[in-house]
């Protein structure tokens, strides 16, 4: 049977047509193969650890366990939590609040190093003294000086395993205190009437803190801050720690109150405080610690040839026992 020439070209178009959808089938199938599923993280923040929490906006960094050599994946959230899109396969997560100016980050390669710190500064920033150099606390020279750390919560979750092309994983984050709140309380102090400036610091803190587990970094530091007259004869100060070490016998808290007279004489009062601060028990509510010191002998200034010698160059240490 002889076919006409028109009949053989469909033919032909039939078979080009029949071989292309055969290929496209198998590219088809290949890409399926290839293609990468993923599956939706849904995060939400129960506060129940930190009532008091003033963070309004939240990190989160993901951590492939399968991958360690990849990096974090990061998302930012409100308060109100989101969602992210992962691969499958198993994760840790990091979260801390960052509305924050001084708290610096590092070690965010893996969940357990990422560290909270902040940069090196001195006793005249902290106290916001401009008179030249100001000593440190001695047995505490060799310190350096840090930044008072803002607020910070954070924690970090369990494993949790993604499946291609799941329902979700519904991620909820605890947070939790990373700095502990010094509020001191000078009680006794004569003269405050006679005083230009007063600033202080607290020697033997820890310089840094990890995110995830909230344990304290090795390196110590000291912190300086501003004070308040809040009456008569009453000194009070609040300053933001990362934490203190309680499980170490060779570190030693100095507080230290600096005063600037009005004839110019500069004097600087030392009372260790170590025993205080391991023993101090953290209010839960708001992670506080409360220390009282009773008596601080601030002199007059020299009045009518009388009093101390006004001028004497730099400070003038005064090492103190108190009544706590």
């Amino acid at each position: 049977m002889k076919h006409s020439p028109q009949s053989r070209r469909w033919v032909a178009t039939g078979s080009l047509l029949l071989l292309l959808c055969l290929l496209t089938g198998c590219e088809y199938k290949d890409l399926c193969y290839d293609h990468h599923h993923s599956d939706k993280v849904f995060v939400s923040f129960d506060w129940q650890k930190a009532p008091q929490h003033t963070a309004t906006s939240m990190t989160v960094l993901f951590y492939n366990i399968d991958e360690p050599s990849q990096q974090p994946i990061r998302y930012d959230y409100p308060l109100s939590g989101g969602s992210a899109t992962l691969e499958p396969g198993r994760w840790r997560a990091v979260t801390y609040n960052n509305n924050t100016e001084a708290i610096r980050h590092r070690g965010q390669q893996w969940w357990d190093t990422a560290e909270a710190y902040t940069r090196l500064s001195s006793i005249e920033e902290g106290t916001q003294f401009t008179r030249g150099v100001m000593p440190q606390a001695n047995g505490a020279e060799q310190e350096r000086v840090i930044l008072e750390p803002d607020p910070i919560w954070g924690c970090v979750s369990e494993e949790f395993t993604l499946i291609a092309d799941g329902d979700g994983y519904h991620l909820v984050f605890m947070p939790e205190y990373r700095y502990i709140t010094l509020k001191v309380k000078i009680a006794n102090v004569p003269n405050l009437q006679y005083t230009e400036g007063i600033g202080g610091a607290i020697s033997g803190v820890a310089a840094s803190r990890y995110i995830a587990t909230g344990e304290l970094g090795q390196q110590m530091a000291t912190e300086a801050f501003t004070v308040q007259k809040t009456g008569d004869e009453t000194l009070e100060a609040t300053v933001n720690i990362f934490g203190r070490r309680t499980d170490a016998s060779d570190i030693t808290h100095y507080l230290t109150i600096y005063a600037i007279l009005a004839d110019g004489t500069k004097w600087y009062y030392t009372v260790d405080v170590t025993e205080e601060l391991r023993q101090a028990e953290i209010d839960d509510n708001n992670n506080t610690i409360s220390i009282e010191v009773d008596g601080l002998p601030i002199p007059k200034p020299i009045v009518n040839g009388s009093g101390f010698h006004p001028n004497v160059e730099g400070w003038q240490g005064v090492e103190i026992e108190v009544t706590m």
